[in-house]
């Protein structure tokens, strides 16, 4: 049994950063979801040991307890063996802090909290709303925005240069959601470098071992 758990929902886009990474390290994990509270619950009193703040994903090495997405990548990058998940040259490094840091604080938020969720959760009242279409549609301007920003950064194949590192693995979960909205495709299309890594990124083995697997619903969104 592995001494590594990492707690946290299937379809969380952070979680899967995580266990993405735990994957490209090439470590055995455990993964749970066991008294994880279902969206829109509060937390349960479980959750609530490992993160006072009600969160997922968590970390659990022996008796170390670690959340948020990006400190756990970076903590399975630097204790464990394997393929390292980060460049190396100082600017690289810098970059890659960079996009972690805006990849939690503009895309998650844009992305998944202000669009993805409020289209997938939006009762039949809500999708006949024309504020809500207004609100989307404004939503959707400020993501093709920031996809064309994004896009000129993949312009070496991944976000630090040629290889697959933890920005990489925290955006494209996100962009995987996207894809699936209504209009998504097209926006992925007008970023065609982004398009491109993101082919590559559903082809690697971690991905795959991954997938959320969405559901007709979400598939099916208006």
């Amino acid at each position: 049994m592995s001494d590594v758990t990492i707690i946290g929902m299937p379809r969380s886009s952070l979680t899967r950063a995580v266990r993405i990474a735990c994957l490209e390290k090439e470590i055995a994990f455990e993964f749970s979801s066991r008294n994880i509270q279902p969206p829109g619950h509060p937390p349960t009193p479980e959750l609530l040991h490992n993160n006072p703040f009600g969160k997922v994903p968590v970390l659990i090495h022996g008796a170390f307890v670690l959340y948020e997405t990006a400190a756990i990548c970076r903590y399975i990058d630097d204790n464990f063996s394997g393929p390292l998940l980060r460049p190396v040259s100082a600017q690289k490094v810098a970059r890659m802090n960079q996009w972690i840091s805006l990849a939690m604080t503009r895309l998650d938020q844009n992305i998944i909290r202000n669009f993805v969720i409020p289209m997938v959760f939006a009762d039949e009242s809500q999708r006949h709303d024309p504020g809500f279409a207004v609100a989307m549609n404004q939503m959707a301007d400020i993501i093709r925005d920031d996809l064309s920003v994004l896009n000129t950064a993949y312009h070496e194949g991944w976000l630090c240069g040629a290889h697959f590192t933890i920005p990489d693995m925290m955006i494209m979960p996100m962009l995987h959601y996207l894809d699936a909205m209504p209009g998504g495709p097209e926006m992925l299309a007008n970023a065609p470098n982004i398009k491109d890594a993101f082919a590559r990124f559903k082809a690697r083995s971690s991905a795959a071992r991954t997938d959320p697997l969405l559901p007709e619903k979400l598939l099916k969104t208006a």
